[in-house]
């Protein structure tokens, strides 16, 4: 039943199944029906239509508590009507062409009929328009069953055609007398809907569903804005695609999509995970998003990407981490070119394994004693675990009170230009740090994080215990016992782990 129609005896039924979140609202029925009087399958599917639109209608109404009058909605509906009804049209003209027999006297006899009725109430108090249609009408019924019969192209395309400006005008006096809107917007809807290829929907990824999207991740689901802002990005990439091909959401079009960009599994994945997330949203929240599609089915999941490498099978893009004899000739390097913050920074980093956002928000109050162990308290971080106490190597200590003297402005430890967009401070010393690495030679395989590596590989070839690790360097273990229960490594057992890291800086 795609088509919503279904055969009951020898009539022609419209059927419309109603999505579970409505079904309350309308005395918890599962489906609406009604019969559309008439055996002929063609006349019924004109004779849908109506039903079909208002019905939805009427679900949306259930489920955002106001009527479908938004001018965009109509635009899509008459764009749909339009698609159905000129394609249906089109076919009937062209068997005539042929002279294929698809157009029977119940055909015309219905048609006819209903356009009487869509005259007598268009032009109610104009008499000779009425009278100039009706009598056109009747020179149609009166030579029908003969021209019908010889399948008579030029009077079938013409009695199509005389049909179809009536119930185009009928649509324009519905609009005006029953939907309120002006002359203006009408003759817009109309067009659509007689040229529905001339028309292509407005986007669903406007400007501003797009910021209503961004403001609901950020406050209420607590993304982070550069996360929201790469959604966005995406998203919009997606709205080019669609609109330069003149598609719809579908299953298939973004799959196209999908195979259409020349970037990574992983950057497709995060294509899906942004639409998907916006798919999640605007079935909650966006009355025009619900109205147009089916919000049970995600047109954005499911899709097969190529297989990623396995577990265990290691790329030479992988990230790789500084060998010990690599570090000091980088400090050097950075120090020599007048690098100093960027290489306060990483020294900080190779004797705490702090990432480069925790050490450029250090203040001096995040400088404590644990237990008597002069220690960094880093307060914030990527996971809960990130919040945690790392001593001071005994090789760092005179770098941060000479750092707690020699404060910025706003009080931080580590000099920076500021924030990017996202507040990152340390966007500057890490971009810094990429030319200076790249100067000497290291390619994609290294960057700043990489010192993190070569500290946690130097704590693991020290033999440190995996939990004393994990709390110097905020990772989770993994295991409810030590994540959850327990208080992690005291200051002292850090301590003694920290001071196996070379003193080479």
């Amino acid at each position: 039943m795609a088509d919503n129609l279904i055969l009951k005896g020898s009539t022609w039924h419209v059927r419309l199944e109603l999505p579970e979140d409505v079904r309350p609202s309308f005395g918890n029925r599962r489906k609406l029906t009604k019969s559309l009087k008439t055996g002929n399958k063609n006349e019924a599917q004109i004779r849908k239509l109506q039903y079909i639109s208002v019905w939805k209608g009427q679900i949306e109404q259930a489920r955002n508590g106001r009527p479908p009058s938004d001018f965009e909605f109509h635009k899509y509906m008459h764009h749909e009507m339009g698609k159905e009804i000129s394609g249906f049209d089109e076919k009937l003209i062209m068997d005539a062409v042929n002279g294929i027999a698809n157009f029977s006297e119940d055909d015309f006899y219905n048609d006819y009929m209903n356009c009487i009725k869509m005259v007598d109430a268009m032009y109610e108090n104009k008499k000779d328009e009425k009278e100039s249609l009706l009598a056109k009408l009747e020179e149609y019924k009166a030579d029908h069953k003969e021209k019908i019969s010889e399948i008579n192209m030029e009077f079938i395309i013409g009695f199509i055609k005389f049909r179809g400006k009536i119930f185009n005008d009928f649509d324009n006096f519905c609009n005006i007398t029953y939907s309120k809107f002006n002359q203006k917007q009408s003759e817009e809807l109309l067009s659509i809907m007689k040229e529905p290829d001339k028309y292509t929907p407005k986007t669903i990824f406007t400007d501003n569903r797009l910021e209503l999207f961004e403001k609901h991740q950020l406050e209420i689901k607590g993304l982070t804005p550069k996360t929201v802002d790469g959604f966005k990005s995406k998203l919009k990439t997606l709205r080019k695609y669609l609109e330069e091909n003149e598609l719809d959401i579908s299953f298939e079009n973004f799959h196209s999509f999908l195979e259409s960009i020349d970037k990574s599994v992983k950057t497709k994945k995060n294509y899906i995970n942004a639409a998907s997330n916006f798919h999640k949203w605007a079935s909650k929240y966006d009355a025009d998003y619900k109205s147009r599609y089916n919000t049970k089915e995600n047109p954005f999941l499911g899709h097969e990407l190529p297989k990623e490498r396995k577990k265990g099978q290691k790329v030479v893009e992988n990230r790789k981490a500084y060998t010990l004899n690599e570090i000091r000739p980088i400090y050097d390097w950075l120090i020599q070119k007048g690098k100093n913050q960027v290489a306060n920074t990483m020294k900080i980093a190779f004797y705490t394994g702090c990432r480069i956002e925790e050490i450029c928000k250090l203040k001096p109050e995040h400088i404590i004693l644990e237990d008597g162990v002069s220690s960094i308290y880093v307060e914030q971080g990527k996971s809960d675990a990130s919040i945690r106490k790392v001593p001071i190597h005994p090789a760092l200590l005179p770098l941060i009170k000479q750092l707690i003297k020699d404060v910025d402005i706003q009080g931080y430890l580590i000099h920076s230009s500021g924030g990017n967009k996202y507040s990152i401070r340390s966007d500057n010393i890490s971009k810094e740090f990429g030319r200076a690495k790249t100067a000497l030679g290291y390619g994609i395989t290294h960057n700043f994080h990489s010192v993190r590596r070569t500290v946690i590989t130097t704590l693991h070839h020290n033999n440190v215990p995996p939990l004393t690790l994990s709390s110097i360097v905020g990772h989770e273990t993994g295991t409810i016992t030590f994540d959850v229960y327990s208080e992690g490594a005291s200051a002292k057992q850090k301590y003694d782990a920290i001071i196996t890291i070379p003193n080479i800086l």
